[in-house]
């Protein structure tokens, strides 16, 4: 067809006559002058387009090393292009109102003075790599997926938690005295589950404990043990005690629970401690008093003249690590003095 008899209009690209049809159609139509070649918009400089908008008809163009092309036919430059001002790209940003803006194209004091402005102008977070580089942004991608019964079960279902606390305010507390005490009720509906994707199956939500027996595997539960000791003074000197009594039977494992409950709940106001009367649970920690003489995760503690350890075991998942290891540090720092010490001493006074 580029031989052929008659008039005709033919758009070919690239546009700056750097390779491909455009080039080869040139070449064989710029000899004649009643040929027409229009440019549209920028070329780059050492492309035959470039040279051909500084030629002169007629003109001998060198398209390559080894190739010269009388050039007689009429060259027009058309006005237009492809690529819109920094006012149109702030417009067209604002219409469709992206979470990212990604320049890819451009000269680079331009880019950045482009990405400043939809950055502080718009509030949206723009880039602009150079060749080469991987640019990561967060995105969101949604899936449809089915859910176990397991799992809608866990999601639907109440899941009360009766919690018997002790108040915060009765701080006097009195060994033969009760203290106040009232239930907590909780209802954490809260499911754990993971997404199966396998192939060619859709995918699906299955609850936690569903999820070893679909992999087939064995299920493991790392957790972190600590006995921890904190002091508690010892019983004052020359008080009657009845024969075979100890400061550890007058100063019961409930009692001192509900110390370092108090002790622990005004250095952690931040998160949720609660007291069952047996134990003390924050996140995943537990702290129970030790009733073991010799406790596996134990370490050898001297303790002070004044003061014996009572021992307290702790256990957490690795999630609350850090967690676990401030209440630790302070709990070792502590010295619980209750009520009954004062009581020994005031008799201790007296008798003296």
């Amino acid at each position: 067809m580029i031989n052929a008899p008659g008039p005709c209009v033919l758009f070919a690209t690239p546009g700056m006559l750097s390779g491909g049809f455009s080039l080869e159609v040139f070449k064989q139509w710029a000899p004649y002058e009643q040929n027409l070649i229009a440019l549209p918009g920028y070329c780059l400089a050492e492309t035959v387009g470039h040279k051909l908008m500084r030629a002169k008809p007629p003109a001998r163009i060198d398209v390559d090393k080894s190739t010269q092309i009388d050039v007689r036919c009429q060259i027009h430059q058309l006005s237009f292009s492809p690529h819109t001002d920094s006012k149109g790209i702030m417009d067209l940003i604002r219409f469709l109102s992206p979470k990212n803006v990604i320049l890819v194209h451009g000269e680079k004091p331009k880019m950045a003075s482009l990405k400043e402005r939809i950055e502080s102008d718009l509030r949206i977070p723009c880039y602009y790599p150079a060749n080469n580089e991987s640019q990561c942004i967060e995105s969101t991608q949604y899936i449809k997926a089915e859910a176990s019964k397991s799992f809608l079960q866990s999601s639907l279902s109440p899941n009360f938690k009766f919690l018997k606390t002790i108040s915060r305010a009765d701080t006097g507390f009195i060994l033969n005295e009760r203290a106040e005490s009232c239930i907590q009720v909780c209802d954490d509906r809260v499911a754990e589950g993971a997404v199966i994707m396998q192939k060619d199956q859709h995918p699906k939500i299955v609850h936690q404990n569903e999820l070893m027996d679909i992999l087939e595997a064995e299920n493991h539960k790392v957790q972190v043990a600590y006995c921890c000791p904190v002091c508690v003074p010892n019983e004052p000197k020359n008080v009657a005690l009845s024969p075979g009594e100890d400061m550890h039977a007058v100063l019961d494992k409930r009692s001192l629970l509900h110390l370092l409950y108090t002790k622990l709940s005004n250095d952690f106001q931040d998160v949720t401690i609660q007291n069952d009367g047996d134990r003390l649970q924050i996140e995943s920690l537990t702290v129970s008093p030790c009733p073991k003489e010799k406790c596996p995760h134990r370490r050898h503690v001297n303790p002070v003249s004044t003061s014996e350890a009572v021992n307290f075991c702790c256990t957490w998942s690795m999630e609350d690590e850090k967690l676990a290891w401030r209440v630790i540090s302070i709990m070792k720092n502590l010295e619980l003095k209750t009520s009954a010490h004062l009581e020994l001493k005031k008799c201790s006074d007296e008798g003296s």
